[in-house]
């Protein structure tokens, strides 16, 4: 299990979202409302239908290396 939670917020702007599941290599999201109550789970295809296209490109080639703090995989 991840020692760190990552969410986003709902009204965080879509770009923003995208970069930072690129960033962290997650292909997932909760998302949560400001009183941090969960409201829904949001995936790199979901965000890919409101990002522009370099940005979702950007964040897919990110989130397809190997490795990362948030890996599944047996090292």
């Amino acid at each position: 299990m991840s020692r760190e939670i990552l969410y986003c917020f709902e009204d965080e702007d879509v770009e923003h979202v995208t970069r930072n599941m690129g960033d962290n290599k997650v292909r997932r999201l909760p998302v949560m409302n400001r009183q941090k109550r969960l409201v829904g789970i949001i995936s790199i295809g979901d965000l890919s239908h409101n990002a522009r296209p370099a940005v979702t490109g950007n964040a897919v080639a990110e989130i397809s290396q190997a490795g990362g703090a948030h890996s599944q995989s047996t090292h």
